[in-house]
């Protein structure tokens, strides 16, 4: 009798599992969703307004269309330039129906649950009970177990094969990514197959009773918290796919309200709603690198602590939640912005200045260049990238993991490799000198409703697209696939190649590989490094140690300081800053303009006219003259050498009187830096020459 309990009982609690499981997978689901809602991952956003000229919003409040015009410039975002992968649609196709026939799976097994474990919860019932009703059903208790519990695995395999289906078809996700998480699926899988055909084969209640609990702890400690994993790695591709598409609206929209601002036709409206939008944007990239830390040390743990594990992945979640939330916000001002720009353009396309490079404020550093087409008005900003770092910062000390003994030479070899892959999916932030590195794998999960992308079979996958792209990209990620080692004696300096950083360090048994690389690269700029001194094993990376001071960390370094001359060979008229903040100046005189400036986490600029017809550039950052950090026209060109003459039609009549600056359109005699409450006045020197240094 006792047996018959401790049977009964076992199998009641293996029975609570699964509803368990999958009630807790759609509770967190039915939190947060990627769904077509999200207006800035919205089709009519996808197919529109990073493919084409028309951009349709829709209005929460009217329910009208509003058409707007986006006059798309050089660099033309499709949706191939946001995906992973190319899959075809054939094998979408495909996909669909493999996953169609798992959901059909599920639900039947689902279905075919509910007699089973009326049975189950029978029995228990019967435990003290000896009626003949519960004595027959006692004798049926092993062949009732067995179908229930390989009714369970059925369950488990089908939701499995559907979460398979996910990453078979998922876009947003490389190849490489995706074959990780397939292998663990199919691990799952296999190790559920296996338990099913011990099961089918048992005959006592004693074998039932061990198997029962062997599935418990295999879901427990395995499927469960490799499941939410998963999940919610398909999660964050998605939400990094979203900030992606929104970072380049965003680019795009600041373009024409910076132009709309120089013109002097910016209300404060609009430009609270900028600040608003920006602001949101960047919260939601915060909220995602966040949870990228967070997730990280879930990966980590989940093996040694699955609970420590679910509740890391849940606290990321919230954080994806949030970031989503923030997405959605930025929608609705979106929507506005689009709407006031209309009112006061018609449309809204850059009307002059169509040979601005694009750029990301606060994540490019580097100078920027172009002449308008109105009034031939000169532009020259200047960017720092410490946003950017910030971000990388995160998101290096969220994936980067720290040395470790237990592993050996090629498992660390296997990781570096993925790292190198991964680094090449963040967030379409460019580097412009160096490759940062550090970077392992995205992730993410959730429950039963699997919905969704199509999918396909992993090993059609066609590449070509997402395999093509310049050879200095290339050549980039086979150096950091081949920056691995356990002491400093695998470590060797292959040379200095610009922009492949100087004092190249790679893995000895790699060098060969990388020097036939870089011979076959024809090199378009040129390093002046500072002495070698040594190389080391640092957390398994190779690097090279100079005699320079090191560059300080994103922590210590507050600015970059810019300088810089520029000369023309007529005469300057209403000069201006375009967007300066305290302690920065400039200086000009008939043919000369001078500028002394610090920018970080932001950019800043200068706009002038001039009666001549070459204008004349001497930039400096931190002291050096860097022709790579020099951006020109929309096509982003660098300088040949530093300095550099630039040709241009030439202006005529000025605007603005002698002691006056033009800035956002008007002649001031008195300025407001950014981030100052007290106007700087404008400076006439005995010379002739005008000064404004900005308090």
């Amino acid at each position: 009798m006792k047996g018959i309990s401790l049977f009964i009982i076992t199998i009641f609690l293996v029975s609570l599992i699964p509803s368990l499981t999958l009630a807790q997978e759609s509770k967190i689901e039915a939190k947060f969703e990627v769904k077509d809602d999200l207006k800035l991952d919205d089709p009519k956003l996808k197919d529109n307004i990073i493919t084409s000229n028309a951009i349709q919003f829709k209005s929460d409040n009217s329910g009208k269309e509003d058409e707007v015009n986006l006059e798309e410039k050089t660099e033309v975002k499709t949706d191939t330039d946001f995906k992973k992968r190319e899959i075809k649609e054939e094998f979408k196709i495909k996909a669909n129906e493999k996953f169609m026939k798992a959901d059909s799976e599920f639900k039947l097994n689902a279905e075919n649950s509910v007699e089973l474990e009326a049975k189950i919860k029978i029995l228990k019932e019967c435990k003290e009970d000896n009626s003949q009703e519960c004595q027959d059903i006692k004798r049926n208790a092993i062949d009732i177990s067995k179908k229930y519990l390989i009714n369970l695995i059925d369950r488990i395999t089908a939701y499995l094969e559907k979460l398979e289906a996910r990453y078979e078809s998922s876009e947003e996700i490389s190849v490489e990514s995706a074959q990780l998480s397939l292998d663990e699926i199919k691990a799952l899988k296999g190790n559920l197959a296996s338990l099913k055909t011990e099961i089918e084969a048992a005959t006592t209640k004693e074998q039932i009773i061990e198997l029962s609990n062997k599935l418990k702890v295999l879901l427990e400690n395995k499927i469960k918290v490799n499941t939410k994993l998963n999940l919610e790695r398909l999660r964050l591709f998605k939400i990094g796919e979203i900030i992606q598409r929104s970072e380049h609206l965003q680019i795009k929209l600041n373009e024409v309200l910076e132009e709309l601002k120089d013109e002097g036709n910016l209300s404060d409206k609009v430009d609270e709603l900028i600040t608003k939008f920006n602001k949101l944007i960047d919260d939601a990239k915060v909220n995602y690198y966040s949870a990228i830390e967070i997730f990280a040390k879930a990966k980590e743990v989940r093996d040694s602590n699955p609970d420590e594990a679910k509740k890391l992945i849940l606290e990321a979640h919230n954080k994806l939640t949030v970031a989503h939330e923030d997405l959605q916000s930025a929608q609705s001002i979106l929507v506005e912005l689009y709407k006031l720009v209309k009112d006061k353009r018609g449309n809204i396309e850059t009307k002059c200045w169509e040979d601005k490079p694009t750029y990301k404020q606060g994540e490019e550093l580097g100078f920027f260049i172009w002449q308008g087409t109105c009034q031939e008005t000169w532009f020259i900003d200047w960017s720092g990238d410490l946003k950017k770092l910030e971000y990388e910062d995160k998101e290096k000390k969220a994936l980067t993991l720290e040395s470790d003994s237990s592993l050996t030479l090629n498992e660390q070899i296997k990781l570096k490799r993925v790292q190198a892959e991964m680094l090449k999916q963040r967030l379409g932030i460019k580097e412009k000198l160096r490759l940062r590195t550090g970077n392992t794998e995205v992730e993410t999960e959730n429950e039963d409703e699997i919905s969704g992308d199509l999918i396909r079979d992993t090993t059609q996958i066609d590449t070509s697209s997402s395999s093509r792209g310049s050879l200095e990209s290339r050549i980039k990620a086979e150096i950091i696939k081949a920056n691995y080692c356990s002491t400093k004696e695998d470590c060797t300096v292959i040379g200095s190649i610009c922009p492949f950083r100087c004092h190249t360090a790679v893995n000895k048994n790699e060098a060969s590989k990388i020097k036939e690389l870089l011979n076959n690269y024809q090199a378009t700029c040129q390093y002046s490094c500072v002495q070698l001194k040594d190389v080391e094993c640092l957390k398994n990376e190779c690097v090279a140690v100079t005699t320079a001071t090191p560059k300080p960390s994103t922590d210590e370094r507050k600015a970059y300081h810019i300088t810089g001359k520029i000369t023309t060979n007529g005469k300057f008229i209403d000069v201006g800053p375009k967007r300066f903040e305290r302690k920065d100046s400039f200086k000009w005189s008939d043919s000369e303009i001078t500028i002394d400036a610090y920018v970080s986490t932001h950019s800043d600029g200068l706009r002038f006219r001039t009666t001549g017809t070459e204008v004349t550039f001497d930039l400096i950052i931190d002291g050096k003259q860097v022709k790579e950090l020099v951006f020109i026209g929309d096509e982003k060109k660098n300088p040949d050498s530093i300095p550099f003459t630039l040709t241009g039609k030439p202006a005529t009549t000025p605007i603005c009187n002698k002691g006056e600056i033009l800035h956002e359109g008007t002649c001031q005699k008195k300025l407001m830096a950014e981030d100052s409450q007290e106007a700087t006045e404008v400076q006439v020197n005995t010379d002739g020459s005008i000064m404004m240094e900005m308090q």
